[in-house]
């Protein structure tokens, strides 16, 4: 089966510094500002993704039926890094109308205004699941992704709390978290530290890092989410946060985990509209397509990403909506404070470097 989180995460070049950033667009800006390979057409749209299996879903979910319904074509381009974006749209030159992005474009690209308002007369956002950040003026939520709590089963009944994620004498063993800062570690940290999820922004990285001395040396970090996984699968880690998509390949596939759908940590991947883009009329159509709750449920089908919009879970099987990210399984998620993040993960990423130096 897929594997969540993959593509957003996966997908480092994306999730780009403000600083590597502006890097990235010096070169890109001349060569962008000559004629464009792909042309304006109101019967088609550009859109940027991450590619791979996530495109084919998306082909099969929600491209070909726009296309059958609307006449409009839907053409695909990869390489959707935020300093292309921002190279076409200072070049005069933007080649893109929709583009898939991380949460944390949705600020940067539109303080920078690299984005196009969201139509409202066209798109509707009304049904959008109420959360905070998931909606902004230059951007719809696109599907959700988790990273959950997974340990093995030799544990028993396995961790119930974050607490429980940072008691070795109850569960020993080590504990396998994404090595980047805004890996969820942090609020794990601060929840089992006692913090009330209402309170987790902004962050108090200090006493979270205090919580993680209490475990410093039972820390395995990994760099990639297969990774992650591997370290769950051949019981290296007894507990660790970990993407639901990957810890449900590695229990389909016999590792002897388990999920604890309780400790749950949410966020979103997003559609914008880059200024200047050929097709906006279109590009809105698309989205407003894509926010109907049977093209919701026609992706959690086809992927194991969750509907943003939750009239669309009636629309899926029970025993398909237990797996989705965001499903019925994941009682009171966590839901990342990515708008938090987008100011503040370079200063949080190099306090967190720091950290693990000493």
């Amino acid at each position: 089966m897929p594997t969540n989180y993959d593509a957003p995460q996966g997908n480092s070049s994306l999730r780009m510094t403000r600083r590597s950033l502006l890097k990235a667009t010096g070169g890109l800006t001349a060569a962008l500002a000559m004629p464009g390979i792909v042309r304006a057409q109101s019967n088609r749209i550009v859109f940027a993704t991450w590619g791979g299996s996530w495109e084919e879903a998306m082909r099969k979910a929600w491209f070909d039926p726009f296309t059958e319904e609307t006449g409009i074509e839907v053409i695909t381009q990869p390489g959707n890094t935020y300093g292309r974006v921002q190279a076409m749209v200072e070049a005069g030159n933007t080649e893109w109308d929709i583009v898939e992005v991380l949460p944390d474009f949705q600020w940067l690209g539109a303080d920078r205004g690299l984005l196009e308002p969201i139509d409202d007369a066209v798109v509707d956002r009304t049904g959008i699941m109420d959360a905070p950040d998931l909606v902004t003026e230059h951007s719809v939520p696109q599907v959700l992704f988790a990273r959950v709590v997974t340990y093995n089963s030799q544990l028993g009944e396995g961790p119930r709390t974050f607490a429980d994620v940072f008691d070795l004498e109850k569960f020993p063993g080590k504990r396998a978290f994404y090595a980047k800062a805004h890996g969820g570690y942090l609020e794990a940290a601060l929840l089992a530290d006692g913090v009330a999820p209402e309170d987790l922004y902004p962050l108090d990285v200090e006493r979270a890092l205090a919580k993680l001395d209490t475990i410093r040396d039972s820390i395995l970090w990994y760099e990639t989410n297969a990774q992650g996984e591997q370290y769950m699968s051949d019981g290296q880690a007894a507990i660790g946060i970990i993407p639901d998509g990957r810890a449900l390949n590695a229990k389909d596939n016999g590792a002897p985990i388990e999920i604890a759908y309780g400790l749950s940590l949410i966020t979103w991947s997003a559609m914008v509209v880059p200024k200047g883009a050929p097709n906006k009329d279109a590009a809105m159509r698309f989205l407003a397509y894509a926010l109907t709750p049977q093209a919701q449920a026609a992706i959690a089908e086809a992927y194991t990403y969750g509907p943003v919009v939750p009239a669309a879970f009636d629309l899926i099987a029970p025993e398909r909506a237990a797996i989705l990210s965001g499903g019925p399984q994941m009682k009171d998620p966590i839901v990342l404070g990515e708008k938090w993040w987008g100011e503040n993960l370079d200063a949080v990423t190099e306090r967190v470097t720091e950290w693990k130096l000493f």
